[in-house]
């Protein structure tokens, strides 16, 4: 299973762990545009992308505005809701047909008190997480927009292919016309 294997390359985990929670976690395959999570609503599950893509968003004067995008082979959820288990402030959907897995926060406790080891998985995947994204827009403000597309570039390669130029474009500030321009 995906999910054991990425869980793998943080600690070791046991049979029993393994196979606990592959009976737990509730396995997905989702349309283009399907909605995981919305505003106001707590994120109860934490999911991992087996096959496709996920963004996070939210609006501002109406408008939709992308604030990440997760491809295949990453952790995903409304991080503040899920962890703290208070209401959302952004949405969650696939941006093309999509193969999730996931677990609800209870669920994931109860492994943390079952199964120690991932207690630590928990804590270096929120710690790799809050350090990608503190790096990623630390120098984001103030970068040029082909500067945005190449740092966004470098953190995923294959953005263009799981995400629209529209979401890519607002996840980096800039009209489509200037994703455009700095994409020639």
């Amino acid at each position: 299973m995906e999910l054991i294997s990425f869980i793998q390359q943080y600690i070791s985990l046991s049979a029993e762990a393994e196979h606990t929670i592959t009976s737990l976690v509730l396995d997905q395959t989702l349309q283009k545009g399907e909605v995981l999570n919305t505003a106001e609503k707590t994120c109860k599950r934490l999911y991992f992308v087996k096959k496709g893509a996920v963004r996070t968003y939210f609006y501002q004067n109406g408008k939709d505005i992308t604030h990440w995008i997760y491809p295949a082979n990453t952790m995903v959820t409304s991080w503040y809701s899920y962890l703290a288990q208070t209401p959302a402030k952004d949405y969650i959907e696939t941006t093309i047909t999509s193969n999730v897995v996931s677990l609800t926060y209870p669920e994931w406790q109860e492994l943390y008190t079952s199964f120690p080891e991932l207690e630590r998985f928990g804590r270096l995947l929120v710690e790799e997480q809050m350090a990608a994204i503190d790096d990623f827009y630390k120098g984001y403000y103030f970068l040029s927009a082909k500067e945005k597309y190449e740092l966004l570039i470098n953190a995923i390669p294959n953005i263009t292919q799981i995400a629209n130029l529209g979401h890519i474009a607002s996840m980096l500030g800039i009209s489509q016309e200037t994703l455009s321009r700095v994409r020639k």
